[in-house]
């Protein structure tokens, strides 16, 4: 009687719309091509959003999702846009003689993934938020600027738990 009870619970509450976090992984039957647009830029970092949107677009095809990348928003499915609102960097670990080694990048942005044919707002997360370090050489012959190789890599990470989020969601 008890087994026969949790069978019946179990097959009445696999309609209801219900599953389990971490198994979403496609989007929706009906969106079959994306825009990405540019990302706009708040922050005083020169061309910091070209970064973000390239990544945000490289992230999508290696996923290998069943959907094209269009450039026109108009001929879209569905669009992704958003901000890129602020940059930070600042010294996070000194070394013995009072200098920093190590930097810290903080970026804070907003994404929203719109339907166009049910103007729709399938996902949207307005602060979004990134950290990642970088180190400067202790000599200055072999110095190299990381920040922008980190963020390259923040861009990346970013792009990839927002696609994460985004396919989460279905």
């Amino acid at each position: 009687m008890f087994a026969a009870l949790l069978l019946f619970a179990s097959l009445g509450a696999a309609p209801c719309g219900y599953k389990q976090v971490g198994r979403g992984g496609s989007l929706p039957k009906n969106i079959r091509t994306i825009a990405v647009q540019p990302l706009t830029n708040s922050t005083l970092r020169y061309r910091i959003e070209q970064k973000f949107t390239a990544a945000i677009s490289e992230e999508i095809l290696k996923r290998r999702l069943p959907v094209s990348l269009i450039n026109d928003p108009k001929q879209a499915d569905a669009v992704i846009g958003g901000d890129v609102k602020s940059l930070v960097t600042g010294p996070a670990l000194l070394d013995n003689r009072g200098l920093a080694r190590i930097y810290s990048v903080t970026i804070r942005a907003g994404i929203t993934l719109r339907d166009q044919t049910s103007n729709k707002v399938l996902f949207d997360n307005q602060n979004i938020e990134y950290r990642g370090e970088y180190e400067f050489s202790a000599d200055p012959r072999s110095f190299f600027n990381e920040e922008d190789p980190a963020v390259d890599r923040i861009a990346r990470d970013f792009a990839r738990s927002v696609v994460t989020s985004m396919l989460e969601g279905f």
